[in-house]
């Protein structure tokens, strides 16, 4: 059956997704962009939100001035509905690039780079009406010879940051804040890691060859660095309100069982580390996750957080 007023050269979600991904920035379909977004389509990222077809053109043009060669590898779209006409994707992409031009992260360096993104969209008749979107920026950043901590305590000073509650707030979409216990073990396993730092779960959810990918550009396998992902995590963020604002449990003939969830987590920073000296700042992680579950164990997983923008928050209640 095909997506329900969209058109018929698109066989389903995926294909729709990463077709129109590929004309607008490999094809330099630019223009598409107003075609296949809403006119007042919001856009929202860690690091700041905005509303209005012609604001994605601008951006978009923004990004290929500074990395022209930018190239978009669709790795997985999980989808789900159609729920009232609406269907929802989460995009796991990654992007290859070079960094020849001025722009968000300075003067050109002629450095090759990648940085994974996730992109959940809302989409209806043909058209992109919602969409939350995380990219690796710290990764990139690093890649670039940059310093994630110093991008953030400059766009500190130039973002307005709101309160931690519109923060969470812009995270959360029609669904609200989900029923963690009502969604299962891989759900609420999550809430025990981000919200309690229940760790023993790594051992009992997670294969011992568990692939992860996680902000900062890292690749890690097997339990023992995935455990240092988290010890750093936790010691700077020890606890806080882990919330589900949309959750995709995907299971398909011949693919691993995948999930998808966008979630927040309101915190302080009270450790030291990968964050910097404790700050005791109010802080919110605004985060897509992507997992693939083998056997009831997790056995690749990717977690997109928008560390620049972490800095910016602790770095914005210290002035």
């Amino acid at each position: 059956m095909g997506l329900q007023g969209f058109d018929k050269r698109f066989c389903d979600l995926r294909d729709y997704i990463l077709t129109i991904t590929e004309e607008i920035w490999e094809g330099r379909g630019i223009d598409l962009i107003r075609h296949y977004y809403s006119e007042d389509c919001p856009v929202k990222t860690p690091a700041g939100a905005f509303r209005g077809v012609e604001k994605v053109v601008q951006g978009t043009l923004a990004t290929l001035q500074e990395f022209p060669d930018r190239t978009l590898l669709g790795e997985d779209v999980i989808e789900g509905g159609p729920v009232s006409g609406c269907y929802y994707s989460s995009h796991r992409i990654l992007s290859q690039m070079t960094h020849m031009g001025e722009g968000q992260f300075g003067s050109p360096t002629w450095r090759s780079a990648e940085v994974m993104t996730i992109a959940d969209c809302l989409c209806q008749n043909n058209r992109i009406v919602d969409e939350w979107l995380v990219r690796d920026q710290s990764g990139l950043a690093l890649q670039l010879g940059a310093s994630p901590m110093t991008l953030g305590q400059a766009l500190a000073t130039t973002a307005d940051w709101p309160d931690a509650e519109a923060l969470v707030e812009r995270w959360r979409g029609a669904q609200g804040d989900l029923d963690i216990d009502s969604l299962g073990e891989v759900a609420q396993r999550y809430r025990d890691l981000w919200q309690d730092a229940c760790l023993d779960r790594l051992r009992r959810g997670y294969s011992r060859a568990i692939d992860a990918k996680v902000p900062g550009g890292r690749h890690l396998r097997g339990l023992t660095q995935l455990e240092s992902f988290w010890f750093e995590m936790k010691a700077a963020f020890p606890a806080g309100c882990y919330r589900i604002h949309h959750y995709l449990d995907r299971e398909e003939p011949g693919m691993p069982r995948r999930v998808a969830l966008r979630w927040s987590l309101h915190t302080r920073h009270l450790g030291a580390g990968r964050f910097g000296q404790p700050s005791g700042a109010e802080v919110v992680l605004l985060g897509i996750t992507h997992a693939e579950i083998v056997r009831g164990q997790v056995l690749r997983e990717w977690h997109l957080l928008d560390e620049i923008a972490i800095h910016a928050q602790i770095a914005h209640q210290q002035r």
